[in-house]
Order: C-alpha cells, then sequence, then structure tokens
C-alpha cells in the first residue's frame, strides 16, 4: 500500500481543441513522494499524478493546490510486543519514526522463611496511558500479588489496550536462605551446626535441652525444632545408637528411612532418592578427612528406605600391625583402625533439591571380621565383648609358651578411659607371686588399639636362684586400679625340644597371635624358569647349552608339624584361623620373614588320636638371587632349617 506524503504540481502546457477554440486545459504534472507499507520506504515518482485545469467556454478550474501530508498525523503504524513503530511525515516528503513502548517495573517483597508464602510483588507500568490488562502465567489477572510462594519464579504479561503493546516479564519471589542443619555424631554425643536462615539460631530439643550440642545420650531418637531469628524453624531428628565399632570384613551398612509421613502420602517427596559420601581419616589423629569413592545414590524403595553397604571402601585403607620381634613396649596400632564418617541426605522433587538436614556420623573401623553367622547375630558385639572384655585373639587361654617365644595381645579400648596400665602377676615355683605395672599408656580414646608385650623375655621376666618362673598373667587395668580387660594366662613350658619355629599370623579380630610349631621340618625348592633354544651357528661356543635360560626363580617351601600338647584338640581348633590367616610371618632369627600358607587339604582333627598335630605348607618369597643371611663382618645363616 503506497500512501500520499507529498505532492508537487508544475505546469508543462497548454492545450486547446483543434476543431473548437471553446475546449482548452492547462496540463500540469505532479511529482509525488509516497510512503510504502511493505518496504517502509518513500517511493519517490517525477511524474506521478496529473493534472488538467479547464480553461474553455464556462466556469474555469481552480489551480491545483501541492498537497503536504500533516506532520502529525500518523502516516503508518505496527506494533512488535511491547513496541509500537509509528512513522510521520517530515514537511519534506520523508518519513520519521517515532518509537513507543510500555515499561514494566516491580517491587518484591521476599518470603520471610525458605518456601513459605509470604512473598508479595507490585508491579509499576508506564510507557503509555493505559488502561492495562494483566495475565499472570499461574492465572491471577490482578496487577499486584501477594502471598506468594518464595523462592518460585513468576510470569506476568501486561497488554496496552489502545496499541496493543505487551509486555512479559518474569520476576523471582526471593527468600531467607534455608536453614541448613548438619548433624555430627561421635559415639554418644552430637553437635548441630547450623547455617542460613537469620542468625542468631534457638535450640528446642523435645527432653528440653536448648543446647546445640549433647553429649553422653542415651540410645535413642532425639527431634529438635531450629529457630531463627525471624522465626524460621527447622526440625531435625537424631539416632543415637550408642558406642559401636565396625570391622571391615563385614557389611558396613548404613539404613535409612523417609519416615511414616512419607509411608502415608509419598508425594510429599517424589523422586525420593538417597546420597550417602564416605569420608576417611587416611592419617589417624590429623583431623582430616578426605571423601574416598564417589557419592553414592540410591533410590528409595516402595516404603521410602534404602540401604547402603561401604565396607569394600574402607577395608582398602586399613593393614594389620606387625610389632617389631621383641617389643618390650607399648604400641599404637594404628594401621588396623581408622576414624571415618559417613554423610548422607535425602534428595527429592523436580527439579532434586537436597534435604535441608545432612547428617554426619563418625565411627570407627577395625581391620578384621566375623563369621558370617556371628555377624548377623552380633553376640560378639552385644554380650560376649561387654562381658568377657576380650583382647583381640580367640587364642585358648592358659596358653603354653617357651622362654624365648614372642607374644603379644591386642587390646581395643572400650570404654572412657583416657589412659591405661599393663598390669603384671608373676607366679613362682614356690607358690608365691608378685604383681606389678609394666607400663603405663596415657591419651588413649575408645576404640584405638594397642598393642601389649606378653611374652617372657619382653616383659623382663627372669628366674633367680631362690625361685622360677612357672607362669604369668596379664590384664590392662585404669590407672584406679579397675580392670578393663580379661586375664590372659600364660605357663611357661620348660621341656626340652629339638626345634621350635615361631609363627606370627593375623587373627580374624585384627590382632597378631603366636604358634610355635615344635615338629620337624622339610625345606623344598620350587623352580620355575623360562627357557629358549638356541638357534644353530656354525661355530657354536663349546662352553654354552643348546638352551638360552631367560628367567629362574626359586620358591623356598617349608614344611612344618607343631601341635603336640595336652589341650591339642582346643589349640587344633583355634588354629583353622591360621590356615586362614591373610598375614602370617615366619620369626627367623631377629626378622620376621614373610610366609603364606598354602592353599590345601589340611587336617585340624582326627578321631581316634589322643594328640592331634597340624601340619603345614609355607610358601616363602621368591628369590632370583641367592644371598645368606649377612651379619656385619660374617655370613650368619644359609639354612632355614638350622636350628
Amino acid at each position: 500500500m503506497l500512501i500520499d506524503l507529498k505532492i508537487v504540481y508544475t505546469f508543462y502546457e497548454s492545450w486547446r481543441d483543434p476543431q473548437d477554440d471553446r475546449i482548452s486545459e492547462d496540463r500540469y504534472w505532479g511529482a509525488t513522494w509516497r510512503f510504502d507499507t511493505v518496504t517502509r520506504k518513500v517511493v519517490y515518482q517525477e511524474r506521478g499524478t496529473n493534472y488538467a485545469r479547464w480553461t474553455g467556454e464556462g466556469a474555469q478550474d481552480d489551480y491545483p493546490l501541492d498537497y503536504y501530508r500533516p506532520t502529525d498525523k500518523e502516516v503508518f503504524a505496527f506494533t512488535e510486543g511491547d513496541k509500537r513503530y509509528a512513522y510521520f511525515h517530515d514537511g519534506e516528503g520523508d518519513v520519521v519514526l517515532q518509537e513507543a513502548g510500555i515499561f514494566v517495573d516491580f517491587d518484591v517483597v521476599q518470603a520471610t522463611c525458605f518456601g513459605g508464602n509470604t512473598a508479595s510483588i507490585v508491579l509499576a507500568v508506564s510507557g503509555t496511558d493505559g488502561p492495562y490488562t494483566y495475565q499472570w502465567a499461574d492465572g491471577p489477572t490482578t496487577k499486584d500479588r501477594s502471598l506468594v510462594k518464595g523462592g518460585v519464579q513468576y510470569t506476568v504479561t501486561v497488554t496496552d489496550v489502545p496499541t496493543g503493546m505487551r509486555k512479559t516479564v518474569r520476576i523471582d519471589a526471593g527468600q531467607n536462605p534455608r536453614i541448613e542443619v548438619l548433624v555430627r555424631k561421635t559415639d554418644n554425643n552430637l553437635v548441630l551446626e547450623v547455617s542460613g536462615g537469620v542468625a542468631p539460631y534457638t535450640y528446642a530439643w523435645e527432653d528440653g535441652a536448648t543446647t546445640a550440642a549433647r553429649e553422653g545420650l542415651a540410645p535413642g531418637i532425639y527431634q529438635c525444632e531450629i529457630t531463627d531469628a525471624v522465626g524460621c524453624s527447622q526440625t531435625v531428628d537424631v539416632t543415637i545408637e550408642g558406642f559401636r565399632f565396625y570391622w571391615s570384613g563385614n557389611p558396613i551398612t548404613l539404613s535409612l528411612d523417609a519416615g511414616s509421613e512419607y509411608r502415608d502420602d509419598p508425594a510429599t517427596k517424589p523422586d525420593l532418592t538417597f546420597l550417602c559420601e564416605v569420608w576417611l581419616e587416611e592419617v589417624y589423629g590429623s583431623g582430616v578427612f578426605v571423601q574416598i569413592g564417589t557419592v553414592l545414590e540410591q533410590p528409595a524403595d516402595r516404603d521410602g528406605r534404602t540401604v547402603f553397604q561401604v565396607e569394600e571402601l574402607l577395608d582398602a585403607y586399613l593393614d594389620y600391625y606387625v610389632p617389631a620381634v621383641w617389643q618390650a613396649t607399648i604400641t599404637q596400632a594404628t594401621p588396623l583402625f581408622r576414624r571415618f564418617y559417613l554423610q548422607y541426605a535425602e534428595v527429592f522433587g523436580e527439579p532434586p533439591v537436597r534435604d535441608a538436614a545432612t547428617v554426619l556420623t563418625q565411627n570407627f573401623v577395625l581391620r578384621g571380621g566375623l563369621s558370617r553367622y556371628e555377624g548377623v547375630a552380633r553376640t560378639y558385639q552385644d554380650s560376649y565383648r561387654p562381658l568377657v572384655r576380650p583382647f583381640l585373639t580367640w587364642q585358648p587361654n592358659d596358653k603354653a609358651v617357651y622362654l624365648d617365644q614372642p607374644e603379644f595381645l591386642y587390646y581395643l579400648v572400650d570404654s572412657a578411659v583416657t589412659e591405661f596400665e599393663l598390669r603384671l602377676r608373676v607366679r613362682y615355683d614356690d607358690d608365691s607371686t608378685e604383681e606389678r605395672t609394666v607400663a603405663t599408656q596415657e591419651g588413649v580414646a575408645r576404640f584405638e588399639v594397642y598393642c601389649l608385650p606378653a611374652g617372657f623375655q619382653q616383659l623382663g621376666l627372669a628366674d633367680t636362684e631362690e625361685r622360677h618362673v612357672v607362669g604369668w598373667e596379664v590384664w590392662v587395668s585404669s590407672t584406679t586400679g579397675t580392670a578393663q580387660t580379661e586375664t590372659r594366662r600364660y605357663q611357661l613350658d620348660r621341656r626340652p625340644v629339638r626345634q621350635r619355629r615361631y609363627l606370627v599370623y593375623a587373627n580374624s579380630l585384627g590382632g597378631m597371635d603366636t604358634v610355635a610349631m615344635t615338629g620337624e621340618g622339610q625345606l623344598d625348592a620350587e623352580v620355575v624358569g623360562e627357557e629358549v633354544e638356541r638357534s644353530p651357528v656354525p661355530f657354536p661356543d663349546p662352553l654354552l647349552d643348546d638352551q638360552l635360560v631367560l628367567d629362574r626363580t626359586l620358591r623356598p617351601v617349608l614344611k612344618l608339624a607343631g601341635g603336640v600338647r595336652d589341650n591339642s584338640r582346643e589349640w587344633l581348633a583355634a588354629q583353622q584361623e591360621l590356615l586362614l590367616s591373610r598375614r602370617v610371618l615366619l620369626l627367623t632369627g631377629p626378622r620376621w620373614q614373610p610366609v603364606v600358607v598354602k592353599a590345601q587339604t589340611t587336617t585340624i582333627r582326627k578321631e581316634g588320636e589322643n594328640v592331634q598335630t597340624l601340619e603345614l605348607v609355607l610358601q616363602l618369597p621368591r628369590e632370583r638371587f641367592y644371598t645368606p643371611r649377612l651379619g656385619a663382618t660374617a655370613v650368619t645363616r644359609h639354612d632355614l632349617l638350622l636350628p
């Protein structure tokens, strides 16, 4: 469509009818400036129009008048969204574009509490005289909003009725930060670490307490309502399970439950999953925990529950503690245990949002494990350990030992003592006894493990001319004299034997037990190698064999027998643990030598025989080069079978 902006007429000729003088006219052509509404440009035509003025007989026409479109009258206008564009004549045959729009400003009062419905939105519209209409995406058509939910983005479209201009704005209804609660649980103590909301915070426990930290709690469920300075609150439930530790060889599980409210209405937590993180203190006592593995995520079952299992992650960071051969002091068996914590939370919603409460439970894990049945029955944890207070060993009491036999006891601190004493009672052949403190250990904590010397020489025992040692008893007590463990009894075996070989092995509880093998031994050698046949040559070296040896390894294999003792049946039953042990050491002179008990069928008990024996096949480390044991100036030993 073309719209006239300007027409200017110019006379170019007079015309008369050659046949009739009464007929005549003046002719004009008009230069035109027109606005094209399609291209939105001015189109100029020098002879865009014509005009003929009658000058013949009768009344004459008026002279043509130039045309100028008023400058205050819209030539053309259109609307795009919240803008209106209008073209006006500039008076000279061109156009001027004028832009108009509507502007929407807003003021938001955020919700006082996270997720609350106390936010409000006030709109301020300008740019035109209106009136306006309002359409909110969630339905309302009012200008302003009140009592809306915080943390939600609202969309409104404002329309200027006269012009049709539209303005769409998105408005975030703010809110105070969510009150976040980190529950730190250590044994029977807990601390609530609160962030978010508006500090300071108050604490209201169901049992009347008003502090963030609680100590010495009995097992049970504790609920606390945390309130911030503006009255917003968060409620957490904390379960105290009492003092416990875990074996790395048994399932270490974390059972999580969304609660009865979820079971009544799962829609309260749509798409519920649970997160679990495992954090480990790599260097004990450092206080620095590092996350091991990735964040574990598991969906809730239909009852809102799930179970995490994390023992494989932890076991890789533990090891057995091997004492020095003649250790005579108390040492901390640090490789045997670690502190770790499980951090877990719920995640639900669309998009998924982590729950405000995160629980961090600190525990101890020890290298070891119980049989599958006992691990489930929990007899050791619930009754045997509290009543017997055992050392970390399954060996029978009243153990017969030799003068030079190294013995060790591993003590798991299972009380609130901060120091303990290693107590000793020596029995002599004249029926007298002597009792003393061997050593005192300070700065201990619950579930730490300590290695204690228990052998004749390690305890500094000796005969005198008047009396001879026949046995001794060892136990741990507090510095006030309260026994903390069972009493282990040792009987000194002075019977001569031709050979004594001592094996120390890791038991299922993480301790290291000693067994004396007094039977005859046999040393074999397993030799393996790799050879290739030499290629024929014209002039072979007569000193070279027709095969080239690429590799040779020798594995010593030591066959030992033992178990000849008064209570051999009971002892051999306990030695099943030696066959299962993953860490076995053979005492050779002043040092331990690692060995492996060969995996094979071994007779533990044979009916009809009063004296039972245990035969073992020990595989020693492979060697590629022979070297005897060396002293400072001479060879001290060539053969493992030498006395």
